[in-house]
């Protein structure tokens, strides 16, 4: 049965996951309690992106071998994955409680303070981790990211360049490399590491969001808008929430004092949701830049591209005509781009849950105010003012739910 084991190791190092999965299962039939299968079986469903059976698969470890540190670093993983910062706090400090000679969990330890955005704190961990190995990858690259979110530019770089000359082959170094090449504002040669990191590995996700992002900085307008993102990345949520806030108050002055500022404000609240989708939308026209968008991207771009179609000929033709429905038509498409160009910007299932059902709503909310301006003539009837108040809440419930991811 040991056989199933490596059967099981070499389909994981390959990337075969349900058919490893499927080998693992065999092999635990008869052997319910081995702790390096349960392991592996672990991996196996983190990867398939199964967390909660992952997390079930643990717990039943854990009940077996309580002092097995293993098992508490795949918890602290598992918990990373769904975002339970705290939980995966207590996970990694039980697993270097036990053995506090891996590299590896100070690694995790690390990466779980940059979420948090404690980066001097985190800087600590991965130096902890390197002091144990000083050609750990896992921790050059933290590190690297803790320096560079202190500002300390120069010495992230030389972290890199050093894992690199460790390791030229690694996918991920290198598309870490491309994004701390974009955030510094070199998009050139910020490709050319997301392009090596795909060549190495074609499925590296992380390199594949970051060759899009690159291919549409080259637009000056967007990457004035990945400069804001990039500093807002950097923030703690209270920060994030202090900024909105003063944009919010400083655009209701300004609608009182300047009203040329108050649009100004306006526009760039505006398009920090809709730049991505509309660029997106750019970028299909590009011959390889319609490849490297995702599913999900494709679609909103599609989403978006038909919203702005129907607001302009709304627009276009009711100036034209003055017919009262094809005014509320171009007020209802134009509010919805809002919602529709941030439905997948959460990462939970349940986020993306929230924003899909607030979306519908309002556009449901829409067709009820197209339909009633057909029958009264009233363009700014109740259901298109409920409608408006629902998109102004939005950019709050959004702001909420993706800060606390």
């Amino acid at each position: 049965m040991a056989v199933l084991i490596q059967r099981a190791q070499l389909l994981l190092q390959q990337g075969r996951f349900q058919d490893a999965l499927t080998a693992l299962r065999q092999y635990l039939h008869t052997s319910a309690n081995d702790p390096d299968a349960l392991f592996l079986l672990a991996i196996c469903y983190m990867e398939l992106d199964r967390q909660d059976d992952a997390e079930a698969v643990i717990s039943n470890a854990l009940s077996l071998a309580p002092d097995d540190d293993r098992f508490f670093y795949l918890r602290a993983r598992v918990a990373l994955n769904k975002n339970q910062l705290n939980t995966a706090l207590e996970a990694i400090r039980e697993a270097v409680a036990i053995n506090p000679h891996h590299a590896d969990y100070f690694g995790m330890w690390s990466q779980i303070l940059l979420f948090k955005k404690d980066y001097q704190e985190a800087l600590h961990k991965a130096e902890e981790g390197l002091a144990i190995d000083p050609e750990n990858l896992v921790c050059l690259n933290l590190r690297s990211n803790a320096l560079f979110n202190l500002g300390k530019k120069e010495e992230a770089f030389s972290d890199l360049h050093e894992a690199l000359e460790h390791n030229p082959e690694n996918a991920y170094t290198h598309a870490n490399l491309g994004w701390k090449w974009l955030e510094a504002g070199d998009h050139r040669k910020s490709l050319e590491h997301f392009r090596e990191s795909l060549k190495i590995d074609p499925n590296q996700q992380w390199a594949k969001s970051g060759m899009v992002q690159a291919m549409k900085a080259r637009y000056w307008l967007y990457r004035q808008f990945l400069n804001y993102a990039f500093f807002m990345g950097r923030q703690k949520a209270r920060t994030q929430w202090i900024i909105i806030i003063s944009i919010f108050v400083l655009t209701q002055i300004a609608s009182r004092v300047f009203f040329p500022v108050y649009v100004l404000l306006a526009l760039l609240a505006l398009s920090t949701w809709l730049i991505v989708p509309v660029s997106n939308l750019f970028l299909r026209l590009n011959p390889y830049g319609r490849y490297a968008l995702t599913r999900e991207q494709t679609k909103i771009s599609n989403l978006i591209g038909i919203l702005l179609l129907i607001a302009l000929l709304a627009a276009g033709v009711f100036w034209l005509t003055g017919i009262p429905a094809l005014l509320s038509t171009c007020i209802c498409a134009g509010v919805l781009l809002l919602p529709v160009s941030s439905m997948y910007a959460p990462e939970s299932p349940k986020g993306r849950r929230i924003f899909l059902i607030y979306t519908l709503s309002l556009a449901v909310m829409g067709l009820a105010g197209i339909t009633f301006t057909i029958v009264t003539g009233d363009p700014f009837n109740i259901f298109v003012t409920v409608m408006l108040i629902g998109v102004f809440l939005y950019q709050f419930l959004a702001n909420y739910v993706i800060s606390k991811e």
